[in-house]
């Protein structure tokens, strides 16, 4: 007759008992159910053993490294309906403002890594993954520091220069009615650093003052010659004007030598070789007989610049539209 295979495993152990007597007591008490979890894989192991946990895993062939995390540890006796959790290190990179650092840890998340790494991080800092996100072995972390630098500076803006036809003045002859203001243009530059190098930069323009233009009148008028003077003491003899003409008369102040090598004193004038010859006595109302003995690089058509004894004197003058007269 045959038995219910339970019945046989019952009867197989008896017999088993019956043949080996006190050894199966032993054989019992040694039999042992552990489950094994390892990196989430959960193993039950059954059979005789008897040591430590470590000698069992070795038994059925569980790789356990150093650095490994055993609980139960490795030590322990192995006991039957034992639970063994095995939890390997994770490989973490850890990119920290262009510095690469690969670790092992057993933390569970990003904030906990950075914490025990003793990575502290600033406002300008930036973590590729928030710090709650749990941790993946052979993952990658940067961090990354984002700097901005402002820099300003003021340029100048030209002024134009309005030139208009004038018939109050004569040919040649220019008066600057309206002087010009350069305005001013600032420039702000914005330049954004990671980890840092510069990888960006915006220019911001804003104009703060505007440029005023300057405006000359050019003459048109043509110069219209007296050959007679009113009476004036101290003035030429009628007989003596050779000719005459308006001019631009303006003033500076003596010193240094002239064009023609005489001392730059009251008494001479500075003109336009091609318009007065140098060397000509040129009488002008108010102030007397002068010798053109000077030239000068703006001294150009119808303009002289007589000498006076200091520089208030010319400053006072200024600036003046004159009829003179070129005597004998």
């Amino acid at each position: 007759m045959r038995l219910p295979k339970s019945t046989a495993v019952y009867a197989t152990a008896a017999a088993t008992f019956t043949l080996l007597g006190g050894a199966a007591t032993t054989y019992g008490a040694t039999f042992k159910t552990v489950t094994v979890q390892d990196s989430g894989q959960r193993r039950t192991l059954c059979g005789f053993s008897t040591g430590t946990v470590g000698q069992f895993l070795k038994r059925y062939g569980i790789q356990v490294k150093s650095r490994d995390h055993v609980s139960p540890s490795i030590d322990s006796p192995v006991q039957n309906h034992m639970v063994v959790n095995i939890e390997h290190p994770k490989a973490i990179t850890i990119n920290d403002n262009g510095k690469l650092e690969t670790v092992s840890t057993f933390d569970n998340s990003v904030g906990e890594l950075l914490k025990d790494q003793g990575i502290s991080l600033t406002s300008s800092d930036h973590v590729s993954v928030p710090n709650s996100s749990s941790l993946s072995d052979g993952e990658v972390i940067s961090i990354h520091s984002t700097t901005e630098k402002v820099s300003t500076k003021t340029q100048d803006i030209p002024f134009q220069t309005i030139r208009r036809r004038s018939a109050q003045l004569l040919s040649g002859h220019e008066k600057v009615v309206a002087h010009g203001v350069k305005g001013s243009l600032q420039l702000q530059t914005t330049s954004v650093y990671r980890d840092g190098h510069k990888i960006s930069e915006t220019v911001t323009k804003k104009v703060v003052h505007q440029p005023v233009n300057q405006i000359v009148e050019v003459g048109t008028a043509t110069a219209v010659h007296h050959y007679t003077l009113a009476s004036r003491s101290g003035s030429p003899g009628s007989g003596m004007v050779q000719s005459s003409m308006t001019v631009l008369a303006t003033a500076y102040a003596a010193g240094g030598v002239t064009a023609t090598g005489r001392p730059a004193q009251p008494g001479v004038i500075a003109v336009d070789p091609n318009v007065i010859p140098l060397g000509s006595k040129v009488y002008i109302p108010g102030l007397g007989t002068y010798t053109a003995a000077d030239t000068g690089g703006a001294i150009v058509g119808h303009h002289i610049d007589i000498c006076m004894g200091s520089a208030s004197a010319a400053s006072q003058w200024g600036e003046r539209t004159v009829t003179v007269y070129i005597v004998k």
